[in-house]
């Protein structure tokens, strides 16, 4: 009969099977460009994977000395960013180093937001002033952000671009998430249901409908999970629903990816001519792909963020593409699976709401890009192109892996003070 081994002694065992295959595919992916491509300077793809590898041992080793569980939530976003490293240098391989930055500057946000998220007298204290911050960033890029293809997104500051939308999901999860204490008292929802019209209203104002549909998604799911009542979340979805139909008619570019919807072939030469263009590249990849660095549809606009689907899937096979869906969807099952009786409410909602928003760019980057809905330009988490998208698809993992840790925590923010 097989030994049947203790959780705290299977962890370890799990955790290192975890960041083999993470280093696996990191050497896999460094592999493919050497050997594929012959580069003249070899040098900068070691220093990407290389860099992505020295960065999963030390995750590895802070998620073992500060005890925080089982290390598959981590594999998963190391993966994602593995692969997201290999758009990066395919697309631009001068950026890599700018790409390694934003990499461990996203995993620092990681470590100390599983940290901090473990102490619930921290929670509860600036739960309210990180809710504030973030409505402060948004309002601030409102007013002074530039505008790109139509949406006023970015911000620059001393010739670095960022989008704060992209760190305000953080503060919006944060703002959502709720103590078991206090999920269903109706001061408290109202508050939140203020605070989301305020983000998506400032959204909507600055064009950026597919970000604004983001949040407005994971406010459906905190809100449920808040109030139990479907009614309300019906309300709220008639009235988003309302208004999204008026903002269609008031902009007319937006209007513009409706009506080319489902006709990308059709309209080749109007709106479907992204659309089109991933389906092509998928198509040309086949399931394996034609090698890292050997596509031809990284040099289309954006290609490597809002139709990023279509570069991996060219390059790396549909295979590849499929797994980094399935990543996230696993993501999202380990959100759900933190809604127990062990976990309070503030954990469970955090982890379901940060899960929400990464199946919501998802669908839209995914299902945007094959003409399956409306391209709205938003990112797929950790594998697309940009710094701060990178750095807040970390912080989202956060409330996820919070979620997933076993056991009670001492002074949970459930807990009244």
């Amino acid at each position: 009969m097989a030994e049947v081994l203790p959780e705290k002694e299977r962890a370890p065992r799990s955790g290192v099977l975890y960041l083999l295959l993470v280093l696996a595919l990191c050497a896999a992916l460094f592999a493919s460009f050497f050997f594929g491509l012959h580069p003249s300077d070899p040098a900068v793809y070691a220093l990407g994977f290389g860099g992505a590898a020295a960065a999963s041992v030390l995750l590895y080793i802070v998620n073992r000395a500060f005890k925080q569980g089982a290390f598959g939530v981590d594999a998963i976003g190391l993966s994602l960013s593995a692969i997201g490293m290999s758009v990066a240098l395919s697309s631009s391989p001068e950026n890599v180093y700018k790409e390694l930055i934003c990499l461990a500057a996203g995993i620092a946000v990681y470590i100390v937001l599983t940290l901090f998220l473990r102490s619930g007298a921290g929670v509860r204290a600036l739960r309210r002033p990180i809710a504030i911050l973030g409505l402060a960033l948004i309002v601030f890029a409102l007013l002074t952000a530039e505008s790109i293809l139509g949406a006023k997104n970015w911000i620059r500051i001393a010739g670095i671009s960022f989008q704060p939308s992209e760190l305000v999901k953080i503060a919006f999860v944060f703002a959502g998430a709720a103590p078991l204490y206090s999920v269903f008292n109706k001061r408290n929802l109202i508050v939140f249901i203020a605070f989301s019209a305020l983000c998506v209203g400032a959204l909507v104002l600055m064009s950026d409908f597919g970000t604004a549909l983001v949040f407005f998604t994971a406010y459906l799911v905190m809100a449920f999970m808040r109030s139990g009542s479907f009614a309300a979340v019906a309300l709220s979805a008639s009235g988003a629903g309302l208004a999204a139909a008026i903002a269609v008619g008031a902009r007319p570019y937006i209007a513009g990816r409706f009506s080319s919807w489902g006709r990308a072939w059709e309209l080749y030469n109007e709106g479907g001519y992204q659309q089109v263009r991933t389906m092509t590249a998928c198509a040309s990849g086949g399931f394996f792909g034609l090698g890292a660095g050997k596509g031809w549809f990284k040099t289309v606009f954006a290609a490597d963020t809002d139709m990023v689907f279509g570069v991996v899937s060219e390059e790396l096979g549909l295979i590849t593409a499929f797994a980094a869906v399935i990543m996230v969807l696993l993501l999202a099952v380990c959100a759900v699976k933190s809604i127990d009786g062990e976990k309070g409410g503030f954990y469970a909602i955090a982890a379901c709401g940060a899960a929400a928003i990464m199946l919501a760019q998802l669908a839209l980057n995914v299902f945007g890009a094959l003409d399956i809905l409306p391209f709205t330009g938003v990112t797929f988490p950790f594998v697309s192109n940009g710094g701060t998208s990178l750095i807040a698809s970390w912080g989202l993992l956060a409330f996820i892996k919070a979620g997933s840790v076993s056991g009670k925590r001492k002074a949970a923010p459930d807990e009244k003070a």
